[in-house]
């Protein structure tokens, strides 16, 4: 018995130290979702392989760090990966990108998305989610992912910055609404899977809050973008550059800079601008465009106007403002015609006079009113122009001067190609000064005043070269002040014509012009 409880002992000793010497990977616990140092995370990812996951978890922590204001950085490794869920970032982090080369593996997701749908419908105001970056990365959407690429929502102190976006085939690849302090540097935006849709397709959307009819997951109390700067960015072979289509009547995005960025191969406008006040759209080169910059306080259709929020529960109660205090210079624009762009214009300044009431998108009243656009200013822009050079309705007491117009590049195929002018100036648009700016090769008239418009002075301006007219005044036209010190030739069937049969005037007449 005795020796029967050796042998069980010295069995037992055995196996205890065979257990103690196993090799050490039997018991290594699953490796980290990350590593930490100082305030950088870095996600344990294999190049080739879906970072979704391990992304997510340094973020979600990156997210608890910060909750005492400090930014903390999730950095993710050089190399080539993909993702299949939205990567979804919070207040004072930083996702930094630089190195790598992201894909969609799958469809039906932003690849970039500021908190989660749960907390964006408890949030209202703009301090959900601040003191966030996306930096670095090119990021390659599916044609399959009918989702934005990046979406940003009810933040503060955003910063996209050296981001190289392509592909995917929904109308945008950052889309934004109830954002106050957005920044986004030295980007590239390009080759769309929708270039040639139909749709209003910006590849930087400017949302508004009103309805889940294109933002969905949010509560819709009408806060609109502010405090924009779009800067230092290029865009290539898309539909449409940066703006907003859709408008919620008497809301309004302020403070928006749109300055030093590139447009090419742009099949609609390079940007288009609705409601927009205290705004700069400065420096910026478009080459091949449909259409270079429309500035808008109204619409030209019902279909896109909203008047409710809460989607569609209550009427939106905002004050109608008129004085957009924006400027438009130094850019250079180069249209040519595209069959999808709705317009072929360099610039233009729209309103609409609207008599009696109607029904929006969301059938809300759209009362009747005078929503026409003021205090623009349109100065030193070099416009290579297959339109309309500038084109205004209803457009009242802005300034247009020190422009350069060359009509060239016209297309037979389009169906207005001999109708365009250098400018035009029509349908309620008064009040505004058009002086100094230099026309030539016009397909139709040089300056146009047309349809119950005025200007105050039409002064300085040098014409030549147009296959109608130098300047013309037609139906119930006038100058308030002076038309004066314009030189204008080889214009063949006038140089200034003002239509006094058709009820057009000239105060203290036409004086000081030479014409050749």
């Amino acid at each position: 018995m005795k020796r029967m409880k050796k042998l069980f002992a010295f069995i037992t000793a055995i196996v205890m130290i065979f257990t103690i010497w196993q090799p050490a990977t039997t018991f290594a616990a699953a490796k980290k979702a990350y590593t930490i140092s100082g305030r950088t995370l870095v996600p344990t990812v294999k190049r080739g392989k879906d970072i979704s996951k391990n992304v997510n978890t340094a973020l979600k922590e990156a997210k608890r760090l910060g909750a005492k204001g400090k930014v903390h950085t999730v950095k993710i490794p050089k190399g080539t990966y993909y993702i299949s869920e939205s990567l979804k970032i919070w207040s004072n982090t930083k996702l930094d990108a630089t190195g790598c080369v992201i894909k969609t593996k799958k469809s039906g997701f932003n690849m970039i998305a500021t908190g989660s749908s749960e907390d964006n419908q408890k949030a209202t105001g703009y301090k959900r989610y601040k003191n966030i970056m996306i930096m670095g990365g090119v990021w390659k959407n599916s044609k399959k992912n009918k989702s934005s690429a990046i979406r940003l929502c009810r933040g503060s102190n955003i910063t996209l910055k050296n981001i190289d976006m392509s592909h995917g085939s929904e109308k945008h690849m950052v889309e934004m609404a109830a954002v106050d302090g957005v920044k986004i540097t030295n980007c590239k935006f390009h080759d769309s899977d929708i270039k040639d849709s139909k749709e209003k397709c910006e590849a930087i959307q400017l949302d508004i809050c009103a309805n889940d009819s294109a933002y969905s997951n949010l509560i819709y109390d009408g806060s609109p973008c502010k405090n924009v700067q779009i800067i230092g960015n290029t865009f290539e072979n898309i539909s449409r550059g940066i703006g907003t289509h859709s408008m919620l009547l008497n809301n309004y995005i302020e403070n928006v800079t749109i300055k030093g960025n590139s447009f090419k191969n742009i099949t609609q406008e390079a940007i288009a601008c609705v409601n927009y006040i205290n705004s700069k759209i400065e420096d910026n080169k478009m080459e091949n465009v449909g259409g270079g910059i429309l500035f808008h306080f109204s619409k030209t259709s019902n279909d896109s106007v909203y008047t409710c929020i809460k989607n569609g529960k209550q009427a939106y109660e905002g004050k109608l403002r008129t004085n957009a205090q924006s400027s438009i210079q130094n850019n250079t624009i180069e249209t040519r015609y595209h069959s999808l762009c709705d317009k072929n214009v360099g610039i233009e300044l729209y309103g609409r006079n609207i008599s009696q009431k109607m029904h929006g998108a969301d059938n809300g009243i759209i009362p009747a009113a005078d929503y026409y656009v003021e205090g623009v200013t349109i100065y030193n822009n070099t416009i290579t122009a297959a339109g309309y050079g500038i084109n205004l309705n209803d457009a009242k007491n802005n300034r247009i001067a020190n422009n350069t117009i060359i009509g060239r590049n016209y297309d037979d195929t389009d169906p207005l190609h001999d109708q365009y002018n250098g400018i035009r100036v029509s349908t309620g648009s008064t009040g505004n000064t058009i002086n100094d700016n230099t026309i030539s090769g016009i397909r139709q008239t040089g300056i146009l005043l047309y349809n119950n418009a005025s200007a105050t002075t039409i002064n300085g301006n040098k014409i030549s070269g147009c296959s109608t007219y130098g300047i013309r005044l037609n139906k119930n036209c006038s100058v308030t002040q002076s038309l004066q010190n314009n030189i204008i030739r080889d214009c063949p069937q006038g140089a200034i014509v003002t239509g006094e049969k058709s009820g057009c005037t000239v105060a203290n007449g036409i004086s000081q012009n030479t014409i050749q």
